[in-house]
């Protein structure tokens, strides 16, 4: 039998400054077409036709409210984030790692309730996203220069050429 290999820990960095023990959780960029149905004559049924990406976002929560890092909204600053992956049957641990190259959009301070604590959550809007296992990439969003590279396949690099890119 074999079991999965499952995020046992993670370390987030914002602009290279580390943010271990301080954060607790977050989110890396959910990658979403936006698509538009088509259904031409003869067509059983409509199909999904790619009309690019929708805007990419990420998530970081952190276990205090601190100064510099609420003073990071409104900026572009670059996060990282890497999860280590085991196994059960052995020490080895995966090495993943997410770039991600975001404007900070939103600071959340989180509710204050007496003997509890009060989390502080970053919310940004991604034009960059690049995911890496094992020294493998999976992906790479670069949003400005127009690639999307998936499975080292760019999707893109076509249309840029048309374009005269």
């Amino acid at each position: 039998m074999s079991y999965p290999r499952t995020i046992r820990g993670f370390n987030a960095f914002i602009d290279g400054i580390g943010y271990f023990g301080r954060v607790t959780e977050a989110k890396l960029p959910m990658l979403t077409l936006q698509t538009e149905e088509h259904r031409g004559a003869g067509m059983d049924q409509p199909i999904a036709i790619d009309m690019g990406m929708e805007r990419m976002t990420t998530e970081v929560v952190f276990a205090e409210w601190a100064p510099e890092l609420m003073m990071h909204f409104g900026t572009r600053k670059r996060l990282v984030l890497r999860p280590g992956a085991m196994g059960e049957d052995s020490f080895a641990a995966d090495t993943i790692i997410a770039t991600i190259g975001a404007r900070w959009t939103g600071v959340e301070p989180g509710q204050l309730k007496q003997g509890s604590t009060s989390v502080l959550t970053l919310k940004a809007s991604a034009d960059y996203f690049r995911l890496e296992h094992n020294g493998t990439e999976i992906c790479e969003i670069d949003v400005e220069n127009g690639k999307r590279v998936i499975g080292g396949e760019d999707q893109l690099a076509s249309l840029r050429a048309a374009m005269g890119l």
